[in-house]
């Protein structure tokens, strides 16, 4: 296994909670990292950003445009043309019900500003309609979604949901499109239960070249626990999963790795994995790593660690990794 050589650079302080944080890389270079401090149901999304690759970072400011609260922290994206959508949703709850709203918001300038959120038009209203991965861009106004209980594609021009591929629920894991048009899916069984239950037809990823209509079953990703791993298309072809190690009888996450695919996503390099945080203990919380390319030689690994044992307390940290680990 190999190791960074980076030490992971201290973005904010955080408190508990969902803190779950996005990472996206705008089209002018610029990182953006969004979060809760706190919560269960934070009281708003906080943005920093950084200009020289992650090295330093503004101070967190809300994204005032966002107007609800009790807010579940989701993903970002950059579209195509530029621009940089931004998911999550909002707890619900009456006597007897209970039940979360996802929305979105767009930016045009780099995460400057927003648009007035808008609300997906969800029917059939769950508790976990929620979702922590980017979305497949399949068009100028159409996206893949990977809400936690249902895998949908949403025509933002029509606002209106339609199916995608052969209509399976793949669950809150990530999907993405590689250069050559495969998906590759990060499901850990073949139809996701909602809420996630005992293990059942298991495949650990899966692969389509037909839009998503077949899969091929990879067996290739390591145990989905509670919080999510995550996956990166890359420039030159290649696919980065970013992996959760999880304790040997000893619930928790210990450690977050790299594991690389130089085949489009049929086989992936678990001997080869590099390892971008290992503190030699427990990581406090669910960490929700993400990674994002930063040039043709950088990734960016964004995460949070709730640990009370950091000498600064729970912190959002973000690690780069040379591509040379790798070799």
């Amino acid at each position: 296994m190999s190791s960074t050589e980076n030490s992971p650079i201290r973005i904010a302080d955080v408190i508990d909670g969902h803190v779950h944080p996005a990472l996206c890389r705008t089209e002018d270079g610029d990182l953006l990292a969004v979060y809760n401090i706190q919560g269960g149901g934070g009281k708003e999304l906080l943005l920093c950003r950084s200009a020289d690759g992650g090295r330093t970072w503004s101070t967190p400011a809300p994204i005032s445009e966002i107007t609800d609260d009790s807010i579940y922290p989701g993903s970002l994206t950059r579209l195509q043309d530029g621009r940089i959508l931004l998911n999550w949703s909002c707890y619900y709850k009456s006597a007897d019900d209970a039940w979360r709203v996802p929305s979105y918001s767009i930016s045009a300038d780099g995460g400057h500003s927003w648009s007035p959120q808008k609300s997906y038009p969800v029917t059939g209203r769950s508790n976990y309609t929620c979702m922590r991965h980017p979305v497949v861009e399949l068009s100028a106004h159409e996206w893949v979604c990977p809400f936690y209980d249902r895998t949908v594609s949403y025509d933002a021009q029509a606002d209106r949901f339609g199916t995608f591929g052969d209509g399976g629920n793949h669950g809150m894991v990530p999907i993405v499109r590689t250069n050559s048009g495969a998906f590759i899916s990060g499901a850990p069984q073949s139809q996701a239960p909602v809420p996630v239950g005992v293990g059942g037809n298991m495949v650990r990823g899966l692969r389509s070249t037909d839009a998503g209509q077949t899969w091929d079953t990879l067996q290739a990703f390591g145990h989905f626990g509670v919080a999510g791993y995550d996956l990166t298309p890359l420039d030159n072809g290649w696919v980065v999963f970013t992996s959760i190690v999880y304790g040997v009888g000893v619930d928790g996450e210990f450690s977050y790795e790299l594991i690389l695919s130089r085949d489009d996503g049929r086989t992936w390099e678990t001997g080869g994995a590099v390892e971008v945080y290992n503190p030699g203990r427990r990581i406090g919380g669910r960490g929700w790593p993400r990674t994002v390319q930063l040039d043709g030689d950088t990734l960016a690994t964004l995460f949070y660690d709730l640990s009370p044992a950091q000498e600064q307390g729970p912190g959002l940290y973000l690690v780069r990794t040379s591509m040379k680990a790798f070799c």
